[in-house]
């Protein structure tokens, strides 16, 4: 195939740039962004809360290989302007939500809309068209969205100034109608052409993928490995500034550094774009698990020096930063380019499933154990993440 153009001159790639960012902001970081409005305005508990967000990430997880398979099957100009449309629709749901089970139902199904939407759809769409070019396109769009939550938080503060947190979700709203809903149309129907272009695989037959995914070699290791190295992130991100709180660590501090990590991821996926092919995804990929590892031993640290929450902010930051990036293109490696939408869905389906049990499995074991069990937890979930990562097919780093 022949070599694409650069990010900045690809339009079907500028435009996921810009739609991942505002899509982000809009229907993932809005939760973390407006949980206490909503806790203050009818009364919830943190519990009753966060269970809605689990439940959107468990229903994305669900969704993740069924649509894949659809973008396998050459549907992306229509599923994810959909996906768009199912967003706006349900953002303005949420702005009409008076009782707890209308809020549950809604953030249903945004999740489900996540599916159609956020970085598994896209990077699949992506690496359909791209193949083994499909990387720098990807680091370019992560690079991007990276800053959603830069838009989300201060977009939300103004607009709750303004008119409350209804007022923010319209102005989220109006932005996915103006720019996300016609941004992945643009970017999912041109790479589509692409496809076509390289007579890859006929759209609406089915793929090879879909035959026993789970027991394809190399799935369990790879599926399992980023799986549990995202169960011990999303703990320590969830709990963030209230396990900072239970080590002394002072609240400006706790502040700072959870302001950090965003900085962090960015400046990770920048280094990595600038390494391009040279360096093994598979490689790189081990070395961040093993930073998020130390990450968490960092953070146990700071009770003794609480400076040192500096240090884990930058390495959670720049771990989780390019394992965004490299999971697809790993996976790519592992299972193969036919059929990958499915393929890809399948694998990120058990990270989204320990991202939506990690609040929850958090909680239990600080209110049993402590926060320092929870620690020991995400300092080992990554390594044993790292252990399976190691038994995959020996071609996978080449």
């Amino acid at each position: 195939m022949t070599t694409p153009p650069k990010v900045w001159r690809d339009p079907a790639i500028l435009a996921f740039m810009v739609a991942e960012t505002v899509i982000w902001a809009a229907i993932f970081y809005s939760f973390p962004a407006l949980v206490l409005q909503w806790q203050g305005e009818f009364g919830w508990s943190a519990t009753q809360a966060m269970g809605a967000f689990s439940i959107a990430l468990a229903v994305q997880g669900l969704a993740a290989p069924w649509v894949g398979r659809l973008i396998d099957r050459g549907r992306a100009p229509l599923g994810m302007p959909l996906g768009a449309l199912g967003a706006l629709i349900g953002l303005v749901a949420l702005t009409q939500i008076t009782t707890l089970w209308q809020f549950y139902a809604v953030w249903t199904w945004l999740g489900l809309m996540m599916g159609f939407t956020l970085y598994d759809a896209t990077f699949s769409v992506v690496t359909r068209a791209r193949g083994p070019h499909a990387r720098a396109a990807i680091t370019a769009i992560t690079l991007a969205a990276g800053f959603a939550s830069t838009l989300a938080y201060p977009l939300t503060a103004v607009m709750i100034e303004i008119g409350g947190w209804r007022a923010a979700v319209w102005a989220l709203a109006g932005l996915v109608l103006v720019l996300v809903l016609p941004l992945l149309w643009l970017g999912a129907k041109r790479l589509e052409v692409e496809v076509q272009s390289r007579n890859l695989q006929p759209a609406g037959k089915p793929t090879l993928a879909s035959q026993h995914i789970m027991r394809r070699p190399g799935f369990w290791p790879l599926a399992g490995g980023f799986a549990l190295t995202a169960l011990g992130s999303a703990i320590l991100l969830a709990h963030l500034l209230p396990l900072l709180t239970a080590l002394g660590v002072p609240m400006g501090l706790a502040i700072l550094t959870a302001s950090t990590i965003g900085p962090a991821q960015v400046a990770a996926r920048v280094l990595l774009m600038l390494a391009g092919a040279r360096v093994s995804a598979w490689q790189v990929s081990l070395g961040a698990f093993i930073l998020l590892s130390l990450a968490a031993l960092t953070i146990g640290a700071a009770a003794a020096l609480p400076v040192l929450a500096l240090v884990f902010a930058v390495a959670q930051g720049m771990g989780n930063g390019v394992i965004s990036i490299l999971r697809p293109v790993v996976t790519r490696e592992v299972m193969g380019e036919v059929g990958f939408g499915e393929s890809a869905g399948a694998v990120a389906r058990l990270s989204l499933f320990a991202f939506a049990i990690a609040p929850g499995l958090g909680a239990l074991l600080a209110d049993a154990a402590g926060y320092g069990a929870v620690i020991m937890l995400c300092v080992a979930a990554p390594l044993l993440g790292a252990l399976l990562l190691r038994r995959l097919p020996p071609t996978t780093g080449a």
